[in-house]
């Protein structure tokens, strides 16, 4: 900004003087803790803005961040949720999908109920069915636009169900739901196992195909059925879900079951 500032000096003469200088004054605005830096310095997950999150998350400053911690969403019309790292290590074993690669985000809670399809099949999987598009639509656009402008578009490698001869599907997603692997390490009817991990958190929670309590999920203060992406191998009419119990199963497409979506921050 130019501006003009006017000064009156004190001094010994016959007479007052006032004299007019032109100077330029520069300002920076800057967050908290930011001073000598253009990254803000993180404090929690929790209490951090979204845009200081993704900063440090692409610095690689992300000490202060840890798996499991938790931070509040407002939804507008669905109400408040909460979100958590569920994953902050890298994909080396040569993961095709990027769904559990570095830094994910997951709904600790069920957002809403919605069908898979409205119709009982599961041709075409989590690429061509209705939930995909209630996700990365009617969902993505509740969430803050701070938190919007932060997430990645992800690589997204889905089951194909029993069709004969199909291969896995491929998206590109802002929002997806999990795979079997990503829960539990693995599953004999989610044709994507092999092509994503489990993620962090539930590693770290040691959930597996026997032991499966930590992947459980609420729904209005209950335990409910949440839906997974994949297509079950097993027939053309199911996708797999996770339990109330937190074990595996599979259900048809066109039941009304929890919405509990991941993304990354890259």
């Amino acid at each position: 900004l130019n501006g003009t500032l006017t000064v009156t000096l004190d001094k010994v003469a016959t007479e007052s003087v006032t004299e007019e200088y032109t100077c330029k004054l520069e300002f920076n605005a800057v967050e908290r803790d930011t001073l000598g830096s253009n990254i803000p310095t993180p404090i929690s997950f929790g209490s951090d803005s979204w845009s200081t999150i993704a900063a440090n998350v692409k610095s690689g400053n992300t000490s202060k961040y840890n798996v499991g911690d938790t931070k509040e969403v407002d939804l507008g019309s669905f109400g408040t949720h909460t979100v958590r790292i569920s994953n902050m290590s890298e994909c080396t074993n040569g993961e095709s999908s990027e769904t559990a690669c570095e830094f994910v985000v997951e709904f600790a809670d069920i957002i809403t109920t919605q069908k898979f399809n409205s119709s009982i099949t599961n041709v075409g999987g989590w690429r061509d069915s209705e939930l995909r598009t209630y996700v990365n639509g009617t969902i993505y656009n509740a969430l803050p636009s701070e938190l919007q402008n932060v997430i990645v578009s992800t690589k997204v490698i889905s089951g194909h169900g029993n069709t004969t001869g199909e291969e896995n599907f491929e998206t590109q997603d802002k929002l997806y739901l999990l795979n079997a692997q990503e829960v539990w390490s693995t599953n004999d009817r989610d044709t994507s196992v092999g092509t994503s991990k489990q993620l962090d958190y539930y590693k770290n929670q040691g959930v597996t195909t026997s032991k499966y309590a930590g992947a459980t999920k609420q729904y209005k203060g209950s335990n409910n059925y949440w839906w997974l992406r994949s297509a079950s191998s097993s027939n053309a009419d199911d996708f797999l879900r996770v339990r109330g119990t937190g074990d595996g199963g599979t259900i048809y497409a066109d039941g009304s079951y929890g919405v509990s979506p991941a993304f990354r921050i890259a």
